[in-house]
């Protein structure tokens, strides 16, 4: 998963399986989380340093297409970077595998807002600048 700039790994434990055995399908959204997590900390970007510029990102918009399944103490890698920025927005895409297995993609939208009213801002520049950074390609709109 060499084009990711981060990659999550997970062992999947019994907390993350339903009664078929695999992985619930909710709980995706949660490693996503945690892959996005490591992103903004690669980036070197925290929660305080965002509050502090007086800025946040929400969830906005997340889509997962299912692969295949995910079963329990498998080791799951999960790649994510950033596809695209918008003027408020900005998309990840994500991809999970087990070894060479792709189990699903998925695309997750957050909006930039104001730290005090949650009203949508410009995607600021100095955020662009340390996601483009650990970026190896281009992101689109990062200029």
């Amino acid at each position: 998963m060499s084009s990711w700039p981060v990659s999550y790994l997970r062992k999947i434990r019994y907390s993350d399986v339903d009664s078929q055995g695999i992985v619930f399908n909710g709980n995706y959204l949660t490693y996503y989380d945690d892959a996005i997590t490591d992103l903004f900390l690669a980036a070197g970007i925290t929660a305080a340093d965002m509050h502090g510029d007086g800025y946040d990102v929400v969830t906005a918009h997340a889509a997962v297409d299912f692969e295949a399944t995910a079963s329990l103490f498998e080791d799951m890698e999960i790649g994510v970077r950033i596809g695209k920025f918008g003027n408020t927005s900005l998309t990840f895409e994500l991809e999970s595998h087990i070894g060479d297995r792709v189990t699903t993609t998925a695309s997750i939208i957050y909006v930039t807002v104001d730290a005090a009213t949650f009203r949508p801002i410009t995607v600021p520049q100095s955020f662009k600048n340390a996601m483009q950074a650990i970026h190896a390609d281009p992101i689109p709109g990062s200029d």
